[in-house]
């Protein structure tokens, strides 16, 4: 097993990488510490814990209602501590019900790739109000992340394969070897050691990213745009995520920042190993404020961008347009 320690702001964060050990966290009886899952994991599922309340974890668990009534079923239960066991939007929306009800002691087990990579380490935690995306927030960091990849076998591999195109912008952004191991891995050329090692030193870039260049991701920018009344949130994360990160390129070759070149071949590679979707465009919604922007350069600075509402209307314009020629 391989450690990691995250400190921010005065928190400590441990982060544990290893294969097949959360049964002894879910042994460990402690009163009425409660095990939060998705029901999609199946290895969780199965055990029929009598201290466990399960989500079905998506973009439309992070809403109003659904963690109306997850606090109800907290305070029902008198949960003093969690572990909890999800993707990303289950891992968020319970950060931002326990931190709401001060309840620290609690533990994330990320269920998915891209949700043990790009750990929730911002100090922050979103829900979604009002048909806009990640509104509202609550400041926290969970006590301990333990990443285990044996969850990560419930996962089809259609989907597994898709997971790689976070850490895959990763490396691209950090200029690692991150990024082609993605790629290759996205082909499941690797072993569970393999597969440790890599979340080993994703995660220790993606920490360093967010200590050193932003907290907010490239892609992150443009995502919230996708997520409205009119298109709903029920699309999946990764196929969003991915188009919005070609967006991004997209606009900062439309500012002079990056070379077409550059942008074709990292375009090339998303759209020939990953399953991205360029039809997703057309559910883009902006609103009428001016925007920030993490734009890419090809000297591999990022800068943030602030682009006036008006002139980003007429860009995802030019963007549609520019898609729709091959793909649309």
């Amino acid at each position: 097993m391989k450690n990691i320690l995250f400190e921010s702001n005065g928190y400590n964060v441990e982060i544990t990488i290893g294969n097949n050990y959360y049964n002894k966290h879910i042994n460990n009886k402690r009163y009425n510490n409660y095990i939060i899952y998705d029901k999609k994991i199946k290895i969780i599922n199965e055990l029929n814990l009598t201290n466990a309340i399960s989500v079905i974890g998506n973009e439309n668990l992070k809403n109003l209602d659904k963690y109306l009534n997850l606090l109800i079923r907290l305070s029902e239960n008198n949960v003093n501590s969690a572990l909890v066991f999800g993707g990303y939007s289950t891992l968020e929306l319970l950060g931002y019900t326990l931190e709401n009800i001060n309840i620290n002691d609690y533990s994330f087990f990320p269920s998915n790739l891209n949700s043990a990579v790009m750990l929730p380490l911002k100090g922050k935690y979103f829900l979604n109000f009002n048909w806009k995306k990640d509104l509202l927030m609550i400041k926290g960091y969970p006590k301990n992340i333990f990443v285990d990849t044996i969850l990560f076998e419930s996962i089809p591999k259609t989907s597994f394969k898709n997971m790689f195109i976070i850490p895959y912008i990763l490396g691209k952004i950090m200029n690692s070897k991150i990024a082609e191991l993605s790629l290759n891995y996205s082909k499941f050329n690797f072993t569970t050691l393999d597969l440790e090692d890599y979340l080993y030193y994703s995660i220790k870039q993606w920490i360093y990213y967010l200590k050193n260049e932003s907290s907010v991701f490239p892609g992150e920018s443009i995502i919230t745009l996708f997520y409205n009344k009119k298109s709903g949130f029920n699309k999946n994360y990764l196929n969003v995520f991915g188009i919005s990160f070609l967006i991004e390129l997209y606009i900062s070759w439309y500012y002079g920042f990056l070379s077409f070149e550059l942008f074709e071949k990292i375009e090339k590679e998303i759209t020939y190993n990953f399953d991205i979707s360029y039809k997703l465009i057309e559910g883009i919604e902006l609103d009428s404020k001016d925007k920030d922007i993490i734009l890419y350069t090809s000297s591999g600075k990022l800068i943030k961008y602030k682009i006036p509402k008006d002139e980003l209307l007429a860009v995802i314009k030019e963007v549609k347009d520019y898609f729709r020629g091959g793909f649309l």
